[in-house]
């Protein structure tokens, strides 16, 4: 069954500003990033996160806030160039200052982040960075779509 559409965003890389709520994911954060994922995914994915989460060629970051780690997002590099996902935030601010963070790790590279069509705010925040659209596909489910915050996935990764 047809859900929505995930499209698959590209530009080059270029290096901003960090914030100093952007952090990198620590092994001690590991509980907490769990947590955010499962909600995202709709189920444990522990020993493949712990995987995702310390690749070779990429960067795992948290925004750290006075009400601690709600969100996070990883950059790593693929076949050409580097792909930003996931990216889960509970705000367009802080999935801004994510997106600059992973993006800086990939300073004149091609980066692609895979949205989903239904969160306007996702579409926004990859236009306000000359993201275009490289191309789209469908995301179908057997059997009815699961509940999943969309609203909070500014950047997906289907693995």
């Amino acid at each position: 069954m047809f859900s929505h559409r995930d499209l698959r965003m590209e530009s080059v890389a270029v290096q901003h500003k960090l914030c100093a709520k952007v952090q990198k994911i620590k092994s001690a954060d590991f509980n907490l990033i769990n947590i955010v994922d499962t909600k995202h995914f709709g189920f444990n994915r522990d020993p493949f996160l712990k995987g995702w989460l310390t690749m070779p060629e990429s960067l795992a970051l948290k925004y750290n806030d006075n009400t601690g780690v709600r969100v996070y997002g990883v950059i790593r590099k693929c076949r050409s160039g580097f792909k930003i996902g996931p990216l889960f935030a509970d705000s367009y601010a802080v999935a801004d200052e994510l997106f600059k963070g992973l993006s800086s790790f990939a300073v004149g590279e091609k980066a692609y982040l895979d949205i989903p069509e239904i969160n306007k705010e996702a579409l926004q925040l990859a236009r306000s960075y000359q993201m275009k659209e490289c191309f789209g596909y469908a995301r179908m489910y057997l059997g009815p779509a699961p509940k999943l915050p969309y609203e909070k996935t500014f950047g997906g990764d289907d693995v």
